[in-house]
C-alpha cells in the first residue's frame, strides 16, 4: 500500500487500492447477508444517488440536445457537428470529459469559448427538480434495495442534491423508480442549500447515521466521499460504486469493496 498521505484520482486511485477480490453479485449478497445479521438490532444502509444508483448522463445528455437547439450554440459550428452526433454511452462525468470524447480541443480558443457556453446552460438545468425526469435508474439497482429493505434495516438515501433545487424532484423519482420510500425506516439527506460541499454534507451526516443505528454499508462512486465515510465508519463495508467519478483525490485504502453494476439483481 501506497504511503497514507499519497493521494490519487480516478484510475490511478482504483489501481493503487486493494479491494476484496469479489464479483458484483458477491459484494452484493454480502452486503444483504450483513444487514440480515445486523438488522435484529437497529442497522442501516447508506446509498448515494447521482452515479450510484441513477445514471446521470442521459440528464447532461437531454440538456446538451437543448443546448444545440438554442442560441448560444450557433456561433460554434464546428463544435455542434460533434456534439449532434454524441452518443448516450459517450457523455463523461464532466463536460471537458465528453469534449476529451468527442476529440475536441477544449483549449483551443473555439472550443473553450463553446465550452464556457455549454458549461452555463448545463449549469443553469442540471441541478434542478425539472431535468431529474432524465435520470435512468441502472438495471437491477431498484431490485436490490428492495431486497436490503426486506431485511429489516433502514435506508438512508445520502445525497449532495439539495433540498431547495432538486428536493421535490428526487423523492419522484425514488417512488417512480420503485425505490423503497415514504416507508417506515427510510430517510432522505439532502443539502440545506446548494452552496454546501458534497463531502462535508456527507461526513457531517455521521451523526444522524449514528441516531438510526449500526451502519452495515455505505454506497459510493466519489472516492473521497468514500473513504471520509471508511474513516467515520471503520467497521462496516464501504462499497465502491464504478461508474463515473470526478477527478477529486483521495488516498488509496485497503478493505475496500467495488461494484460496476447491479445487473444480477435484474427482476
Amino acid at each position: 500500500m501506497n504511503n497514507p498521505s499519497t493521494q490519487f484520482s480516478r484510475k490511478s486511485w482504483i489501481d493503487a487500492c486493494e479491494f476484496h477480490a469479489l464479483d458484483n453479485r458477491q459484494v452484493l449478497d454480502r452486503v444483504i447477508e450483513s444487514a440480515h445479521q445486523l438488522a435484529q438490532g437497529r442497522a442501516a444502509v447508506l446509498l448515494d444517488l447521482d452515479s450510484t444508483l441513477y445514471e446521470v448522463g442521459p440528464r447532461t445528455g437531454h440538456i446538451l440536445k437543448e443546448w444545440l437547439a438554442s442560441p448560444e450554440s450557433r456561433e460554434f459550428p464546428e463544435v455542434r457537428e460533434a456534439v449532434e452526433k454524441l452518443k448516450p454511452e459517450q457523455v463523461g462525468y464532466s463536460l471537458e470529459d465528453t469534449f476529451v470524447v468527442l476529440a475536441l480541443e477544449a483549449g483551443s480558443g473555439k472550443a473553450q469559448a463553446a465550452l464556457q457556453s455549454m458549461k452555463k446552460f448545463w449549469f443553469a438545468r442540471f441541478f434542478t427538480n425539472e431535468y431529474l425526469d432524465h435520470d435512468i435508474a441502472y438495471p437491477g439497482a431498484a431490485e436490490f434495495v428492495q431486497e436490503l429493505y426486506k431485511t429489516g434495516i433502514d435506508l438512508i438515501y445520502l445525497t449532495g442534491r439539495d433540498e431547495p433545487g432538486m428536493g421535490i424532484g428526487t423523492r419522484k423519482r425514488l417512488i417512480q423508480d420503485l425505490f423503497p420510500w415514504e416507508q417506515p425506516r427510510t430517510h432522505l439527506l439532502l443539502k440545506k442549500n446548494f452552496e454546501l460541499d458534497d463531502l462535508e454534507h456527507k461526513s457531517a451526516a455521521a451523526d444522524y447515521v449514528r441516531g438510526v443505528g449500526t451502519l452495515v454499508a455505505s454506497f459510493e462512486n466519489e472516492p473521497p466521499n468514500l473513504i471520509a465515510l471508511s474513516d467515520l465508519f471503520e467497521e462496516s463495508m464501504h462499497v465502491f460504486v464504478d461508474t463515473v467519478y470526478s477527478e477529486r483525490v483521495a488516498r488509496p485504502k485497503r478493505g475496500l469493496y467495488r461494484i460496476t453494476d447491479y445487473h444480477s439483481f435484474r427482476a
